[in-house]
Formats: structure tokens, C-alpha cells, sequence
């Protein structure tokens, strides 16, 4: 019977999903129901045959920002095959199904990070952007602001908190823009608990504020982890710095996530942080037209793209395309001289702007003359993408 990829049913699939996952990623089945519950069962795709739960994986609607614009993202994780079902391929028969289903969906992306790079590359994701863990010293937080008020953040706070939060993720490329998963982990993930600290400016508006979490050394002495830090003016930056070097006298390290930087960094006087590469996420096009008409371009740009595209899997995204950009608005349609030749990997990475076209050539996931990479490369100028999440 040919394999199919469906809509968890719990009183049919639950425990074997379950135990799926346990098995997968060495976790107590009753963590794993509980992540389960948080994640929400209809969100959980199974593999089957009919009769047997093969394999499983979790999608987390939410979206992305590149160049300030925030565009539809469906993230994959928990991908997970049952041990005795291993060695079929079914995790690549369930994620070609995944993407196929999500693209008829009208997703323009996903996105997910990988635990095995060769999988997802397979069914056209590409390294799409970082995220890098900073470390430093809290006795070497040299900035002592008392600008602000600093408040404990509430539950009838948040809503400020996601307005803050989205006001300085749309500055960075490559940002998520949460959906209800991904903030639950900023307030509670696995043990830790994190504790939020707002910034309010003297007209009490949220300017900025942090997430965070103690952890207790054997000397009695502890740690300082940040889930998140967001500010839109750098007297709440400033102040939020200050707070954290509150914790010097029983602090010793804070470590917390970004790009290659982050904005806090910037406003440190010293730069003595450590930085180290945690995760490359990957990143893939379901619908051409959509993504490329939903992302933004430079205002001042007025021109023609020509692409060809190469795509196994999604019928409706092989072949040519033709972009016109006018005024940082793009349209797209097919057709077109397909002047530059990409594969589906290719255009993802090119898309975030992770690789610029002519490192893509370099790569061999694109062809084209070096003079119409150099005119791609006016189209999809950014900055590093980046996350501070992990999904």
C-alpha cells in the first residue's frame, strides 16, 4: 500500500508517536508527551501505510523577516522514524510528502534545522543563515546605565513584548516572527525557567526588556542564560546591560544567542564576549511566485531578474520566472529568458542572502555569466541572516 502523510490521529497514533520520539531523541516519554501537548496534536504529521505509524514530524506555522518584510514560514522539527522502520527511507518519502502538501498549502518557505544537513538538502533545503552563542564574563558588562525602569514582566504584559520584539526582529534578517510555540520556550523551555524584565521609558512605554534563567554552580556561585533580548532604543539596550551586570556579585557567566553579532553586542564598550558557531538553519522555497513577490527589494531598484529554476519535487516551481521590481515591491510570473540557472538549494540560499550569486556559482548551484550575477546581486543585497531561536 503506498505510504502516506497525514494529520496525527491521537487515540490512533499518539502512543506510537510517542514512543517514537522518546526513542529518537533520548527523551522520557513523559517529556515528550508534554512538548507534545505544548506543540499541539494537529500540528503532528505521521507517515503510514495504513496500519502503522512509520515516522512523524511536527510543523510550526509561523513567519520570517528578511529586509524588514515579514513572509509566511511553516518550520519543520521533530523528525523523527520508528528504530525498527529505519533504513527504508521513509524520512525522505515523509518530508518530499511535507513539502508537496505545504506548497499546495501556499506556503511561500520552510525552514527547520537540521540534525542530519544530507536529508534536507535532498528534498531542496539549503544553508539559509546562523545562530551563534555569546558568552561573557558578568563581572566584564561594562555598561552601568539607570535610565529607564526596569519592571517584571506579567502575563498582561506580553502583548508589548511581542509588539517590541517584532519592532527590532523586523531589522534583522532571518528573524522569526513567533507564532505561540516558539514564545512558550522563551518563558519556559525543558527545566528552565526564564524570568522577562521589562524597560519602560518615563512615559511608560516598553523600550526593551530580556528573558532569563539562573543556573546554581556547585559553589554556590551561578550562571545566567538569556532566551531573549530585544530593545528598540539604545538607552533601554544600555539599561537592560546594566541590569544584567546587577548580578555580578554571585554571576559569573551569561551566555545568550544571535548572528555573527547582535545589537547588544555593539553597545558594550569592550568587546570581550566569545563567540561560537551553534547551528546553520536551513531554508527552502515551496512557491516560487509567492516568495519572491513577498519579500522586499531595494526601494531604489528598478529592474528585471530572468531565473531558471530547477526543481524535482515541486512541479509548479520548475522552470523560468521572470521578477520586475519597482519601488522595493516585487511581481513575478513565469516566463522569461532564464538568463540565471539555479537549482531549488540555490535560489533558498540566494532568497535569505546567505550566499550573494556569485558564490553560489562558485558553489555550483548556479550558472550564469558574471556580469548578470553581478546584476542578481542588486536584487538580493542583505544583511547576514540570522536567528536568535531554535526550533
Amino acid at each position: 500500500m503506498p505510504l502516506r502523510l497525514e494529520p496525527m490521529q491521537p487515540a490512533r497514533d499518539k502512543d506510537a508517536i510517542t514512543r517514537t520520539l522518546s526513542l529518537a531523541f533520548a527523551s522520557p516519554a513523559e517529556g515528550v508527551r508534554e512538548w507534545m501537548s505544548n506543540a499541539g496534536d494537529d500540528n503532528f504529521r505521521v507517515l503510514t501505510d495504513g496500519t502503522t505509524p512509520l515516522a512523524t514530524l511536527l510543523r510550526i506555522p509561523m513567519g520570517q523577516f528578511f529586509v524588514g518584510r515579514r513572509i509566511p514560514m511553516l518550520g519543520i522539527a521533530g523528525v523523527a522514524v520508528a528504530p525498527e522502520h529505519r533504513g527504508a527511507g521513509h524520512a525522505k518519502t515523509m518530508m518530499r510528502h511535507a513539502m508537496v502538501q505545504a506548497a499546495a498549502e501556499g506556503w511561500p518557505l520552510a525552514g527547520l534545522f537540521a540534525s542530519t544537513h544530507t536529508l534536507y538538502r535532498a528534498v531542496g533545503f539549503e544553508h539559509a543563515g546562523y545562530r551563534f552563542q555569546y558568552s561573557i564574563p558578568i563581572v566584564r558588562i561594562d555598561v552601568r546605565d539607570a535610565l529607564g525602569n526596569i519592571v517584571p514582566i506579567s502575563d498582561a504584559d506580553m502583548p508589548r513584548v511581542h509588539a517590541c520584539y517584532a519592532a527590532f526582529a523586523a531589522k534583522h534578517n532571518g528573524s522569526l516572527d513567533r507564532g505561540q510555540y516558539i514564545w512558550n520556550r522563551i518563558r519556559t523551555h525543558r527545566d528552565d525557567v526564564f524570568h522577562g524584565f521589562a524597560v519602560h521609558s518615563d512615559a511608560r512605554e516598553l523600550e526593551g526588556y530580556l528573558f532569563l534563567a539562573q543556573k546554581r554552580r556547585p559553589d554556590g556561585r551561578q550562571d545566567l542564560t538569556l532566551s531573549d533580548i530585544a530593545f528598540t532604543t539604545p538607552v533601554a539596550g544600555r539599561r537592560l546591560w546594566s541590569l544584567l551586570a546587577d548580578f555580578s556579585p554571585m554571576g559569573e557567566e551569561l551566555t545568550f544567542f544571535g548572528g555573527p553579532t547582535h545589537p547588544a553586542l555593539e553597545l558594550l564598550q569592550q568587546q570581550r564576549h566569545r563567540v561560537e558557531l551553534r547551528d546553520t538553519w536551513l531554508l527552502r522555497v515551496l512557491d516560487v511566485r509567492r516568495a519572491l513577490e513577498a519579500r522586499a527589494y531595494p526601494s531604489a531598484l528598478q529592474a528585471e531578474l530572468h531565473l531558471d529554476i530547477h526543481d524535482d519535487l515541486i512541479p509548479a516551481n520548475h522552470g523560468r520566472f521572470m521578477l520586475r521590481v519597482d519601488q522595493g515591491t516585487g511581481s513575478a510570473r513565469q516566463g522569461g529568458h532564464g538568463t540565471l540557472r539555479l537549482s531549488a538549494r540555490g535560489l533558498a540560499a540566494l532568497y535569505s542572502g546567505f550566499l550573494s550569486p556569485h558564490q553560489a556559482k562558485q558553489l555550483g548551484e548556479l550558472d550564469a555569466p558574471d556580469d548578470a550575477c553581478d546584476h542578481a546581486a542588486g536584487f538580493f543585497a542583505a544583511s547576514t541572516p540570522w536567528m536568535s531561536d531554535m526550533f
